[in-house]
């Protein structure tokens, strides 16, 4: 167990995790969405996940429980998700961490079940957390047992999730007279500290030490089993690296009197360092946050403030108590800030504690099986302390699921599979320590019914698609089943989507170990298919028609081109369009896709290749006066121009005597205006006054199809 509460904990694990990438684009429905399909945890020792790894936007409703909605939870379960575990220890933090960096889930709830996803769950307990954190601490948990956690929140996001299971110690008390007494250096957390206890005059007589009142304050007791040194960790639970955390003070004492006599403690630790006004945070930083006794430090004393901010040596750290065997000491820890938060202790050294050693054998030795009687026997040794009180946890299934006393105690398990048993002592001061055991219950699948397999699929939706599915069923045998894939993990979910095409192994197991298996056919559907058609090559401004072709032939397709661009389907729109007419503007690939009833889709490409061609003609001469069809000078073309841009006519000294802008292409490819020989007033009007006869150059900008425009120029005589 980490020697920080979940605050700690989470903030030091969002901090050494990268922050994983997350699109801000649309949101699939979660993957567990439903509690069949809770994503599993393994392992809850320490667990972390990345900033924003999980998310609840586009998750679906689920039928609370009146509990869950009475103490914490929305009437209709708007947006939640699911997860599981097993825990190993009796106890467990669960931290769900949101706001930069670390998510944007807002006003975040859990709830805790236990049971099954198809039989029912049993509500456990539930959190309504706050607007960007939520904690849920539950102990009395039964190690080894599946949990199932539900997380919703009024404003969906994405968010973190720790979770942190741990061996729970006895309640915190804050008099020395009712001290928890500690038996073994095992790690513990303290959820809050909230008041000085019934005698709050216990440090009054230590005025000459850095501490001498007592405020919201937790009291421990021991006694040394093997002499050696002693160095802890306390850590606030809201200790961030580089922030400001609460301030955590702590005295050790010696019992010369022995572990029941705390009126005459001798104090030998002091330590009260912490913020220091006046002195800037990066200097006193480094009498902020954790706290304790370490083998680097060599002060017995620190008083409030920070005497770095002097030029002192505080590093908010003492040496190491040197413990010697059979003589008891006693530690207070207290919140200066009076948060009412708490703390988590870490021990190391080589000093032991004593207490009693927990221990206990099953009488049917290495083979446990399921619905057969088992016998636990307790072999515990109770050191110079004896043991007055036996708690017994025996694991998931168990019928009688606990029991108190030294026994021998008997149960048996009404299913097969990996348990752990638990056995708690308490000796006479009050010392408790637990032990764990893991244990395997065979199958008892012969004397049940055999099990049976039914199933229900469906094949992908479209040809190279990965969404077959199938549905399994456990018939005959005993509930609740669990179900494996190609010899994945057995988990309770009998949905298995997102599959291509193939044969699957398949397996069903009961609660009693019976099993069988069958293989799953997913096929592929039948394709449909689309040609279209062989490349053609045509001149620039020509026409062709493309021609796309469909396997099966009788298809109920629609058909999309693209690009559109130099298409026309003059019967009809393009959804029903298989042979377009194209006059390309340029050598193009064009792409039909068809798609069918299902939505299934296929296309092909056709390429056109366009030969570029421009040709253009003129006459070499006009007259003006005459009335035949060379009285007008105009250019002419093929079907590749799409109009003159801009039309000048000059004297044989560059001067400008005629111009025009924008002359259209009539049905005969030629300029729509033309000049007649006479000065131009401008944009192709005419004066009354005509030309000499002679040569006169001419300038044309023409503009094609294919959106070039090209220069031409020549000249062109006038004839009286």
């Amino acid at each position: 167990m980490s020697s920080y509460s979940i605050h700690s904990f989470l903030r030091y694990c969002i901090i050494l995790t990268f922050l994983l990438l997350v699109s801000n684009t649309a949101w699939a429905q979660p993957t567990n969405d439903d509690c069949l399909s809770a994503i599993n945890i393994p392992s809850v020792d320490n667990y972390c996940s990345g900033n924003m790894e999980f998310t609840n936007i586009n998750a679906t409703p689920d039928t609370p429980s009146q509990q869950a909605i009475d103490e914490c939870v929305s009437p209709t379960f708007d947006n939640g998700v699911w997860f599981t575990f097993r825990p190993r220890e009796t106890a467990i933090l669960i931290g769900v961490n949101s706001g930069t960096p670390f998510g944007t889930i807002a006003n975040i709830r859990a709830v805790l079940y236990t049971g099954s996803c198809t039989t029912g769950l049993e509500y456990v307990s539930c959190s309504p957390g706050n607007a960007s954190i939520l904690e849920l601490t539950q102990t009395d948990l039964t190690v080894g047992q599946r949990y199932y956690l539900y997380i919703e929140s009024i404003q969906p996001g994405t968010f973190q999730l720790c979770i942190n299971d741990f061996i729970a110690p006895p309640s915190p008390q804050s008099d020395c007279d009712n001290a928890v007494v500690l038996c073994n250096t095992d790690a513990f957390v303290v959820e809050g500290l909230t008041t000085a206890g019934n005698d709050p005059n216990e440090l009054n007589q230590f005025t000459d030490r850095c501490i001498s009142s007592e405020f919201q304050s937790a009291w421990y007791k021991w006694t040394c089993d093997e002499t050696g040194s002693l160095t802890f960790t306390l850590t606030p639970n809201n200790f961030t690296p580089g922030l400001e955390s609460d301030d955590l003070d702590f005295a050790v004492f010696e019992l010369p009197n022995g572990i029941d006599d705390c009126d005459a403690k001798e104090m030998v630790l002091c330590m009260a360092s912490g913020e220091t006004g006046g002195c800037n945070f990066s200097i006193w930083n480094v009498c902020n946050g954790p706290t304790g006794l370490r083998d680097s430090s060599s002060d017995t004393e620190e008083f409030p403030g920070c005497d770095l901010c002097n030029g002192g040596d505080d590093d908010n750290f003492l040496e190491p108590l040197m413990m010697v065997s059979g003589r008891s000491y006693a530690l207070v820890v207290m919140n200066f800030n009076r948060s009412g938060q708490g703390f988590g202790i870490e021990f190391g050294g080589t000093g032991t504690f004593l207490g009693p050693a927990p221990d206990f054998s099953e009488v049917l030795g290495n083979f446990i099986e399921c619905d057969k009687t088992v016998v636990y026997m307790d072999n515990s040794d109770p050191g110079p302390d004896p043991i007055v009180d036996w708690f017994w946890n025996f694991g998931e299934d168990a019928d009688p699921p606990t029991a108190m006393g030294v026994g021998p105690h008997e149960t048996t398990y009404e299913s097969f599979g990996p348990k752990s048993v638990t056995l708690t002592v308490r000796s006479t001061q009050g010392c408790e320590v637990t032990t764990i055991e893991d244990l395997f219950v065979e199958p008892c699948c012969l004397d049940f019914d055999l099990l049976e397999v039914d199933f229900t699929f469906s094949d992908p939706l479209c040809p190279g698609d990965d969404d077959g599915s199938f549905t399994l069923r456990g018939l005959n045998g005993s509930p609740e089943f669990n179900y494996s894939i190609d010899g994945g993990e057995f988990t309770p979910n009998p949905n298995f989507n997102n599959l291509p095409p193939g044969e699957y192994f398949v397996q069903v197991v009961d609660q009693k170990g019976c099993e069988t298996d069958t293989v799953i056919l997913i096929e592929e559907p039948d394709p449909i298919e689309v040609s279209a058609g062989f490349d053609i090559e045509i001149d620039l401004g020509f026409s062709d028609t493309l021609d796309a072709s469909i396997v099966p032939a009788n298809a109920n397709v629609t058909y999309m081109w693209i690009p559109e661009e130099g298409l026309d389907c003059p019967d009809s729109d393009f959804v029903d369009c298989p042979s377009p007419i194209v006059v390309s503007p340029g050598t193009t690939t064009y792409t039909v896709i068809i798609t069918d009833e299902r939505g299934c889709t296929a296309e092909d490409q056709v390429r056109v290749v366009t030969n570029i061609v421009r040709p253009m003609f003129q006459p070499n001469a006009i007259t003006p006066n005459s009335q035949d069809e060379n009285s007008i000078f105009i250019l002419g073309f093929g079907r590749q121009v799409e109009g003159v841009t801009r039309f000048n006519i000059y004297d044989r000294w560059g001067g400008l005597i005629y111009t025009d802008a924008n002359i259209g292409i009539n049905g005969d490819n030629e300029m729509e205006r033309g000049w007649n020989g006479r000065f131009g007033a401008g944009l192709g009007q005419s004066s009354a006054l005509q030309v000499n006869p002679g040569v006169y150059a001419w300038y044309a900008e023409v503009l094609f199809i294919d959106g070039v425009t090209i220069a031409f120029s020549g000249d062109v005589t006038v004839i009286k």
